[in-house]
């Protein structure tokens, strides 16, 4: 397919004619960021154009494009599973020695905590999941709204190359790093990340408040003490997350034979 067929392709499946913009019309910004992410997503990965679809706005699909191009070749191997695999993990070997894994863990904090535990959510994280938290999450919109200030200085109103809107997309950084990964990129959609929140009889003394991730787990000493818990264990995790900073987000990292 012609590469001019192609772009207009993917404008529809995004829900907009860029045809438009090419021709001279003047779009409001909402429509021009919309051609932006048209001509930078060509060639992409089907899923990631499909995924662009379903994300609301189009400050936020540019985020999640930015991601996408970044991976490059990796975006591939990266990708979160099928709700067929997610439902399967447990079951695999793998699963099953990151559950073991994870009770080590657990037990060793709760070990040197008397009264405390550390609990993993265990679940992978499907697409559709991240999708909705991506979608939705205040901190998202905020870095999505200064890329997308920061493309409409740089690109102005007329007609981009495709090329020079990845190359804007690729080199802009934020100000403050997104608390998410883009949707299909999160390490929680292939059992490769694990996040433990600290609980005392049945409630949450420090969880997953981004916000409040120095204040609560740093400054009471949970961080230290959940690394120190994982280090003790000997089991294949490694972290925290440093960006975005997320000191209950740990990688899984076993010898894998894929």
């Amino acid at each position: 397919m012609p590469s001019r067929l192609l772009k207009v392709a993917f404008a529809i499946a995004l829900g907009f004619a860029s045809g438009a913009f090419a021709q001279g019309a003047r779009p409001d910004a909402a429509g021009r960021e919309l051609a932006w992410v048209a001509e930078a997503s060509a060639g992409l990965d089907r899923r990631a154009i499909d995924t662009l679809t379903q994300i609301k706005g189009s400050d936020r699909r540019l985020l999640a494009l930015r991601a996408y191009l970044r991976a490059g070749d990796t975006l591939s191997s990266r990708w979160s599973w099928s709700q067929q695999q997610l439902s399967a993990y447990p079951t695999t070997a793998e699963g099953k020695a990151a559950s073991a894994d994870i009770d080590a863990v657990e037990a060793v904090f709760a070990r040197a905590n008397p009264g405390y535990t550390a609990r993993a959510n265990r679940l992978p994280r499907s697409l559709e999941q991240q999708l909705d938290h991506w979608n939705e999450n205040k901190a998202v919109a905020v870095v999505a709204a200064e890329l997308a200030a920061s493309l409409r200085r740089q690109l102005r109103a007329q007609p981009v190359a495709s090329d020079r809107i990845r190359e804007a997309l690729m080199e802009w950084k934020p100000s403050n790093a997104a608390p998410l990964a883009a949707p299909g990129l999160s390490a929680h959609g292939q059992g490769r990340a694990f996040d433990f929140q600290i609980e005392r009889d049945g409630q949450t003394v420090a969880g997953f408040d981004a916000t409040a991730a120095r204040r609560v787990w740093d400054a009471n000493g949970w961080t230290a003490r959940l690394h120190a818990a994982v280090l003790a264990s000997g089991k294949p995790f490694t972290g925290p997350l440093q960006s975005p900073y997320e000191p209950w987000h740990y990688a899984y990292t076993p010898q894998r034979s894929d």
